[in-house]
């Protein structure tokens, strides 16, 4: 969701199709709903029979019993772009830090990491754990394999998997490409022999 210079993620679920093809979508009771306004620009990932799509729409309706919002019909509902590495299947710990939308850590908290690639990677975390404010930025920081020290990565949240447990997907954001951890993950990603996810 759009929110002026900020953007905020929901995780929602999708209940059902308007006549005129808008998406009824429920909302957790717990999400602020100041922003959740006829009009306010949104953007959508969806994951549809192993494959994730990507749409943009905008807020049709708000509804307060249960908390939910009709999205007008997307006019385009698209495969997400294909990743421009494939991803190695891992299993190893890390910590990730949310972070506010003005910088400040919300948290610290253990996170089982399930595949990474040069871009970014995907963990899973209890979800009681994750904060209910978080923005879309988070660090994560973990020992890849052969290294002896952390690699700490900053990143956004790309999506997050439709499930009772928190699956998060991220996409690295690095500084330039001499950036200490764009480096480590190149070095360990070529030197894998893995499989391919």
């Amino acid at each position: 969701i759009s929110a002026g210079s900020e953007k905020v993620l929901i995780r929602s679920s999708l209940l059902g199709l308007g006549p005129d093809q808008s998406l009824l979508c429920a909302i957790p009771e717990d999400q602020s709903l100041e922003l959740l306004v006829k009009g306010v620009p949104c953007k959508g990932r969806s994951f549809i029979d192993g494959e994730i799509y990507e749409f943009e729409t905008v807020i049709q309706e708000f509804l307060t019993c249960p908390p939910a919002i009709r999205l007008e019909a997307p006019p385009n509902i698209l495969p997400q772009t294909p990743r421009s590495f494939p991803r190695l299947a891992i299993n190893f710990p890390g910590a990730v830090r949310p972070l506010s939308s003005n910088g400040k850590i919300l948290a610290v908290l253990p996170v089982q990491m399930s595949d990474l690639s040069p871009t970014g990677c995907q963990f899973n975390i209890d979800p009681t754990a994750w904060p209910k404010a978080s923005a879309l930025k988070l660090y994560l920081s973990c020992r890849l394999p052969g290294f002896n020290h952390q690699t700490k990565f900053h990143g956004s949240i790309e999506w997050i998997h439709p499930t009772n447990e928190l699956v998060i997907g991220i996409q690295f954001m690095f500084g330039s490409d001499s950036d200490i951890a764009k480096q480590d993950i190149l070095q360990w990603y070529r030197s894998q022999q893995a499989t391919l996810v």
